[in-house]
């Protein structure tokens, strides 16, 4: 096992189970089928919160990918986090 193997599920699945890679594949498919599903039934009515479910579904794949590296998992957070705290355009309160 090398320092960059991944703990990640999809890389798990296909290295240590039988049909594993289709397993991971096929989770993957899923997931992107429901981000797909869940933009199409209720879109989102901001860019904030349509970051946030594409920063889920981008979690979701990284997740499900049969090669995929840990480090990955950043870029969801950031989008996340960018989202919640610096979507241009929110209005914060301020204390007075």
């Amino acid at each position: 096992m090398s320092a960059a193997a991944s703990p990640l599920p999809g890389h798990l699945l296909a290295a240590h189970l039988p049909g594993g890679r289709a397993v991971a594949l096929a989770l993957l498919a899923v997931s992107a089928l429901g981000t797909a599903a869940s933009l199409c039934v209720r879109p989102p009515v901001s860019a904030s919160t349509a970051a946030l479910r594409l920063a889920l579904g981008l979690l979701m794949a990284i997740a499900f990918m049969p090669a995929s590296r840990f480090g990955y998992v950043v870029y969801p957070l950031v989008l996340a986090a960018w989202a919640a705290h610096g979507a241009p355009g929110r209005t914060r309160e301020v204390s007075p």
